[in-house]
């Protein structure tokens, strides 16, 4: 995650105007030492200490700037320079924040603390400032500066036409590398195995491509009843991400063992806007799923919320369901209710909770996961840790405890990625 080296860079070249042609260092300390007052001879140095490495010094002198003038604007945007060159991004940020509180309308500050969010991996809150500044920006340089890291900010947080649409904004070819990885496709392969400890096992084999705002995810599943293939699933699905909201289609073929079930068919549809309000993200959804099984239909009807922050998810979803059985005078219908809680602990690393309240029965979960069990839980309790495993792999290990007629069943689910 490295953007906004070169919107760094360039806000760094636009802001700090003590510039000199000069490389004798040496020469530049000594009339630094016999001129300790004079402001440009400091500033003119600490820029040529910034460019050949030597931040530490540099910074010294910056804050001996302000020291002398607190509102030097050259010598505040120099500290967070040199702080952010040497990987200080903590710090950055509150010293941005103590700037910002005096000089609370100059855009770079919110620039550079955006930058620091972003290397910490707080990708909404960097997205909320680097908005102020494009907001704030007098200076064209100055926005363009904020509009290329809001571009990063997207992209970062996957909203593929918001990244584009920031891009276009600058002049052609303003940031070659960041069109290279808005454009780049992705793909993912999972490989997942579940258990109940008891008479059910599963394997479950996806791939997932992404281009763009397109994405195309192909799914395999086999579940093993008593040692023996019980019954087969295997879905496509495809989304298109356009300004107004995350669309996504997908359709499943259930093939086993059962006859008074299978074989079965699935098709859902989702509608997903997203909406940015400060450090948060909302999510609404609207999804449809009907299933056609081979004794009875089902229709479903979602509507549901997700609220993202960096650190923090949470989320609920009303399933409204109804079943279309053969049999006359046999329909049900019944409603559900999901929670989700989840909490980043690390850069990389989250814990998840879940809660699912309401006969199972026939149900897709917010999640596409098909309860095609006469027998299911009435209500279920969920907890899932994902964390990186190197660059490339990443792990997400689920347990859930289900509850039906006041027993428990254990059940837990792994699933391995690699991302090329």
């Amino acid at each position: 995650m490295r953007i906004g080296l070169c919107a760094l860079f360039f806000l760094c070249l636009i802001s700090l105007t003590a510039q000199s042609n000069t490389v004798d260092i040496q020469a530049l300390r000594l009339n630094v030492a016999q001129n300790p007052i004079y402001e440009t001879a400091r500033l003119n140095l600490a820029y040529q200490l910034m460019l050949i490495g030597e931040s530490d010094e540099a910074l010294n002198h910056y804050e001996t700037l302000i020291k002398q003038d607190p509102q030097n604007m050259q010598a505040i945007e120099g500290i967070l320079w040199a702080l952010q060159s040497q990987a200080s991004f903590r710090e950055s940020i509150d010293r941005a924040d103590e700037f910002i509180f005096n000089l609370p309308a100059h855009a770079p500050l919110f620039s550079y603390k955006a930058y620091g969010l972003s290397q910490m991996s707080l990708h909404l809150a960097a997205r909320q400032h680097y908005a102020k500044a494009e907001k704030l920006a007098v200076d064209p340089a100055h926005r363009n500066a904020a509009t290329l890291g809001l571009g990063w900010e997207y992209l970062y947080l996957k909203n593929y036409p918001a990244a584009k649409a920031n891009l276009s904004k600058l002049k052609r070819n303003a940031d070659p590398l960041l069109q290279k990885a808005i454009e780049k496709a992705q793909l993912q392969i999972a490989l997942g195995a579940g258990t109940n400890y008891d008479s059910k096992h599963s394997g479950k084999l996806t791939a997932a491509l992404q281009k763009a705002e397109w994405s195309l995810k192909l799914t395999a599943e086999e579940l093993i009843l008593d040692g023996s293939r019980f019954r087969g699933t295997y879905g496509i699905s495809a989304g298109w991400q356009n300004p107004l909201a995350d669309l996504e289609t997908s359709i499943s073929r259930l093939y086993g063992d059962d006859e008074r079930v299978y074989p079965a068919s699935l098709i859902s549809l989702s509608i997903k806007p997203i909406f940015y309000v400060g450090k948060a993200k909302l999510i609404p959804s609207l999804v449809g799923v009907y299933g056609h099984f081979d004794r009875f239909d089902v229709q479903q009807a979602d509507l549901g919320l997700q609220v993202a922050y960096d650190r923090l998810l949470a989320g609920y979803t009303l399933s409204l369901h109804y079943q279309d059985n053969q049999s006359t005078d046999s329909d049900s219908s019944k409603q559900l209710h999901s929670f989700n809680l989840g909490v980043r602990i690390t850069p990389k690393i989250w814990l998840g909770s879940y809660i699912y309240q309401g006969k199972q029965a026939w149900w897709t979960n917010p999640y596409g996961v098909i309860y095609d069990s006469f027998e299911a839980s009435s209500s279920a309790y969920g907890f899932s840790l994902s964390s990186p495993l190197c660059t490339k792999m990443g792990v997400l290990l689920y347990h859930q405890i289900g509850i039906q007629d006041n027993e428990s069943e254990h059940s837990s689910f792994i699933t391995l990625t690699y991302s090329i």
